[in-house]
Order: C-alpha cells, then sequence, then structure tokens
C-alpha cells in the first residue's frame, strides 16, 4: 500500500513537472503567481507594517520595529498638552501610502524633555507643518503616546538632521527629565547626550552673563566672531 501511495505522489509530481516546463501561460502564471506569493510571505514575516501600515496609535507600531530601530517618516500636524506632557501629532506617512487618514494622528513625546511655555510657542510657531522623521524609542504604560527622538532636515533641502529634544535644550525652552524610554540600555547614550547638552548650556549662559557686566569684552569678543566667520554662520542656527 505504501509503495502504491508513493508511485502515486511520484507520478503526480513528474506530471507537474512536465506542465511547468511547457510554455504555456497556465504555467506561467502558476509559476510567478507562486513566487509572488511566497516573496510576499516573506516580506509580511520580516518588515510589514511600516511599509504600508499608517501608524496611527501606539498599539498599532510592534515592539519588533521599536528593538530594531526603525526610522521612519511623517508630517507635524499639531502639539497639545496632556497631563502636563506635551505631545506632538505626526501624520505617519509609510513606504507605500495606500491606506492613510489625514484625522488620525500619532501622539509623540519628545524624550529626555519638560518643555516650558516658550517650548511650546516654539513648537506650534516653528514645527507644526514641517516633515520630520522619528525613531520611536519606548511606549507608555498606558500606551496613549510614544517616546520617539525626533529629527527636522535642516535646512529643508539640505542632509543634516536637527534633534528637536536637542534644540529645545540649547535654547532654555526645556530642561531636562528622564522618562519611560530612559531606563532602556539601548537608549542610555542618547539620553546621556542630551544631559550633557543642558549642562553645556548652563555653563555658556553662566558665561555670557558673566561677559555681559563687561561691555568692551563683549563688543570686542562679537567684532572678533564677526571678522572670523561667514555672514551665514552668525545667523541664530534655526534661521540660517
Amino acid at each position: 500500500m505504501e509503495a502504491i501511495t508513493t508511485g502515486y505522489i511520484r507520478e503526480k509530481y513528474q506530471a507537474l513537472c512536465n506542465y511547468l516546463e511547457q510554455d504555456t501561460v497556465g504555467s506561467e502564471l502558476a509559476i510567478y503567481g507562486t513566487s509572488a506569493l511566497m516573496l510576499l510571505v516573506a516580506t509580511i514575516k520580516r518588515k510589514p507594517t511600516y511599509l504600508i501600515r499608517q501608524f496611527k496609535q501606539p498599539s498599532h507600531i510592534p515592539e519588533r520595529i521599536i528593538n530594531e530601530r526603525v526610522m521612519h517618516t511623517g508630517k507635524i500636524c499639531g502639539v497639545e498638552q496632556r497631563n502636563q506632557e506635551t505631545m506632538l501629532l505626526i501624520k505617519h506617512r509609510p513606504l507605500i501610502p495606500i491606506f492613510t487618514s489625514r484625522e488620525r494622528l500619532l501622539p509623540v513625546k519628545l524624550p529626555g524633555v519638560h518643555v516650558n511655555a516658550n517650548g511650546y510657542s516654539w513648537l506650534q510657531q516653528c514645527l507644526v507643518g514641517r516633515e520630520a522623521t522619528f525613531l520611536p524609542l519606548n511606549k507608555s504604560k498606558a500606551k496613549d503616546y510614544i517616546v520617539c527622538q525626533l529629527c527636522l532636515v535642516h535646512p529643508p533641502k539640505g542632509n543634516r538632521l536637527l534633534d528637536v529634544s536637542e534644540t529645545l535644550l540649547k535654547l532654555r525652552f526645556a530642561k531636562y527629565a528622564q522618562d519611560v524610554a530612559a531606563s532602556i540600555k539601548r537608549n542610555g547614550k542618547y539620553y546621556k547626550h542630551l544631559q550633557q547638552v543642558e549642562s553645556n548650556t548652563a555653563s555658556k549662559e553662566a558665561w555670557l552673563t558673566w561677559a555681559a557686566r563687561y561691555p568692551y569684552i563683549w563688543q570686542r569678543f562679537n567684532l572678533l566672531k564677526a571678522s572670523i566667520l561667514p555672514k551665514q554662520q552668525l545667523l541664530p542656527e534655526l534661521v540660517r
């Protein structure tokens, strides 16, 4: 009985091979259809979500993508305050934007900073409507927002990324504050960098306060800087 079954299977397999070897429309459809199906399955198993799916809420972002540190793009559409936390509302743009929504926006919290009133106004005036890249770091315990490292391409047509959290600390529009993503080991280096940025900014501010007591020194310093640096470098970084 087993020999009969084996012979039957072998016969059917040989018939299928002979059919596929024929140059017919049916054989081509079978070959290419099977190949496309296998490729689709392999793609779905690897990285499906951010290719075609728009992230409309934190639960749409799987932990695997967060662990792999995949960078995403989107448009900053708004800023709002939630329980003393400043949230940026981002319209995620997947690689293949098939099913997207203009109304559903992803709430994103900036890592390592507590934004003050000046920072909130700056975010509204300077960031809303801008294209940005964001790197998910961790979800909140309540899963009502996600902590993301947010960067702008600055200048708009350049290739240099401008970190928003770092810029807020440099402008003194925020204070360094640890959050749910700070305890994760892979994020430790980034949070140490933000803490160092705040420390350097405070030291620079103290030096400028001291120099302001001596107008002559301050004037000579500005003249020396104007004679050495190009005019474009004299402008603040965010308006160049």
